[in-house]
C-alpha cells in the first residue's frame, strides 16, 4: 500500500463529542475571563488554551481524556484516548 493511499483515521462520535464538549467549556471560560458573554467564537485561541490546560493538568498528574488523532513521522497514526504530557501533542502548548 502506497502513502497515498493510507486511510486517515477519524475520531468517533465520542471522542468527537468529548472533544465539543471541552472546546465548549474553555469557550465559557473565555466569555468569563473577557466578561465578553458575545465572544466570538474562534478555534485558534480555543484550541490553544484546551491544549494548554491539558498538558497543565496532566502535569499534575491528572488524567485528562482529550482524544486526537497523532501521526508519527512515518505518516501512521492511532488514536489517543488521554492526554500524555511526555507524547506528541505535548509539542503543541510548546510553542
Amino acid at each position: 500500500m502506497y502513502d497515498d493511499e493510507l486511510e486517515e483515521l477519524e475520531l468517533d462520535d465520542g471522542q468527537a463529542a468529548r472533544i465539543d464538549e471541552v472546546h465548549n467549556a474553555v469557550m465559557e471560560m473565555c466569555k468569563v475571563l473577557c466578561e465578553e458573554p458575545e465572544l466570538a467564537w474562534d478555534m485558534e485561541f480555543i484550541g490553544e488554551i484546551a491544549d494548554i490546560a491539558a498538558d497543565i493538568l496532566s502535569k499534575y498528574g491528572k488524567k485528562v481524556r482529550y482524544p486526537a488523532v497523532v501521526t508519527n513521522e512515518d505518516g501512521s497514526q492511532y488514536i489517543e484516548e488521554y492526554y500524555n504530557s511526555e507524547g506528541p501533542m505535548a509539542l503543541i502548548s510548546q510553542k
